[in-house]
């Protein structure tokens, strides 16, 4: 695996010219409920999967502070999300070194994302007391809510990658919240990190859209329904199916062997 450092990243991203994190925030704006951490995330995620964070780079806290434009204290847990999913190894009071990520790595990501995200479609499908599955929000409860965001996907097959994933990520973490388990909404928003950065940078073409809609609404269904276990086996295979396509997008810029990650500097 590689371990060098690509131009413009060197000396803990003290040199900024061409690199997209750089610019704050208001390019990769938050969606619901998201906090500056979760932001600060996702931007650099996004830019170690596309490849302009090279593996081997330092990620100092106070260089990413200054390029935010934020206190180190979001930068520091924005650490902690990005060590947590496997893109940077975190060091005490040194900030964090990116390490190289393999398709393996990102299946296994999507893997536990849907054991987690199946559980939670299956506790909201047993809460849920909503009524007619076409009915709006005010007449569906989280059913009706739920088919709302579908209602909106069905008009973004040709928007930019953020205004789908703002709509993929209400529908996703609106049902982590129903399931009424806190620590499985953490859980989930957590183990979201990678798809995240992900979806912010690749849109989804009109199929495969129209293919998320179409699952999504089967979700809601199953939902409505109140059948748990039909809730559960679509949601995994969602999850599953979205794994998939995010292994085969993003190949071009993921390792193919099993080597060693890039060991964390002096």
């Amino acid at each position: 695996m590689t371990a060098g450092l690509s131009t413009g990243v060197t000396a803990g991203l003290s040199v900024t010219a061409g690199l997209s994190v750089t610019a704050g925030l208001s390019g990769g704006g938050p969606v619901r409920g998201e906090r500056t951490a979760d932001v600060v995330a996702r931007r650099l995620a996004q830019a170690i999967l596309s490849g302009e964070i090279a593996p081997g780079t330092r990620l100092r806290e106070e260089n990413l502070a200054r390029m935010f434009s934020v206190s180190r204290t979001p930068v520091r847990e924005a650490l902690i999300v990005l060590s947590s999913a496997g893109l940077a190894y975190l060091e005490a009071n040194r900030g964090a070194t990116v390490l190289q990520l393999t398709a393996a790595d990102v299946a296994e990501v999507y893997h536990l994302r849907a054991v987690l995200e199946a559980e939670s479609a299956a506790l909201a499908a047993g809460r849920t007391t909503g009524g007619p599955a076409t009915g709006g929000p005010a007449t569906g409860g989280l059913a009706g809510l739920l088919l709302a965001i579908c209602d909106r996907m069905a008009e973004l097959h040709e928007a930019p990658a953020a205004e789908q994933l703002a709509a993929d990520t209400q529908f996703h973490y609106t049902i982590a919240e129903a399931s009424g388990s806190p620590r499985l909404h953490a859980l989930v928003r957590q183990v979201s990190a990678i798809p995240e950065a992900y979806r912010s940078a690749i849109p989804y073409t009109g199929a495969d859209m129209t293919e998320a809609e179409r699952q999504h609404r089967g979700i809601a269904g199953a939902i409505q329904r109140s059948d748990a276990g039909e809730a559960r086996r679509l949601m995994r295979s969602h999850v599953e199916w979205a794994g998939r396509l995010a292994v085969d997008r993003l190949q071009p810029n993921l390792a193919t062997g099993q080597g060693t990650d890039p060991q964390p500097g002096p």
